[in-house]
């Protein structure tokens, strides 16, 4: 059962891939919030390039794609310290270096900011202070500043705008709570109510995947049964010839012997 259900599903090219070149975390988030959502989804590595591929059952395609576009999966890949800094110039100029440490910055906060259950993706820009170097009372020439827009699910406020201004100020030197400008905005609702998976022999999908395997296995035992049919009868119309033919050679045999005798 177990090896009649893949063939099935190879021959008939019942899966599809929904995302490609993703990285593991990624895939795994995907994969994860697909099955919380009925949908089976399997992970493997991407032929075709770098990273794995998703793959869920045809049937399933657009209540996938409509669901992870409303969760906003897969993320993109964000940059931190370590990826800002892992290939960096020998001779970076004071622009390029300031630069590089704001983006590396800002990309650990969105780190941190996405990790809140329920907040779908963060976009966070930062202006760190430019010291006034003849300023007597040391107050910069431009203060830090920041501003935050937070992307949450339909219906869900996960984390409270306080709480966001004391994150992000306390993640930059010299930025204070109150000059942290946070937007938020809803996502798009998810389609539709979670779907439960069913069993079919050993394996997990959802109900009219199951009902599309159901129907090809009948479909393929009718035509198995049709054709053991028609072998059988062949096999017997030739057995009956062979029967008629073995009765006429003995009877041509014994219609010969007194015509050889005499």
């Amino acid at each position: 059962m177990r090896y009649f259900g893949i063939v099935v599903v190879l021959l008939l090219g019942c899966s599809a891939a929904i995302e490609h070149g993703l990285d593991e975390p990624a895939a795994n988030e995907v994969v994860t919030s697909l099955e919380r959502a009925g949908i089976s989804a399997s992970k493997g590595r991407d032929e075709g390039g770098d990273g794995f591929v998703i793959s869920v059952a045809k049937a399933d395609v657009v209540r996938s794609m409509e669901l992870l576009r409303s969760l906003g999966l897969p993320r993109g890949r964000r940059t931190g310290f370590g990826e800002v800094y892992k290939q960096s110039g020998l001779l970076p100029t004071p622009t390029e270096e300031r630069a590089k440490y704001v983006e590396a910055l800002s990309g650990e906060i969105v780190k941190t900011l996405e990790t809140v259950d329920g907040v779908v993706s963060a976009r966070v820009h930062l202006v760190l202070p430019e010291p006034e170097p003849l300023a007597m009372d040391g107050k910069p020439r431009v203060p830090a500043q920041a501003a935050v827009l937070l992307k949450t699910r339909a219906g869900a406020s996960p984390i409270a705008e306080p709480d966001v201004r004391k994150l992000v100020a306390g993640a930059v030197p010299g930025l204070d709570p109150a000059a942290v400008a946070v937007v938020f905005t809803s996502g798009a609702e998810s389609p539709g109510p979670a779907v439960g998976l069913v069993s079919l022999g050993p394996m997990r999908m959802t109900a009219n995947s199951r009902n599309v395997l159901v129907g090809v296995g009948a479909t393929a035992g009718v035509l198995l049964a049709a054709l053991a049919g028609l072998v059988l009868a062949m096999v017997r119309r030739l057995r009956a010839t062979g029967a008629v033919n073995a009765v006429q050679g003995r009877g041509d045999a014994g219609g010969a012997s007194p015509t050889a005798s005499s």
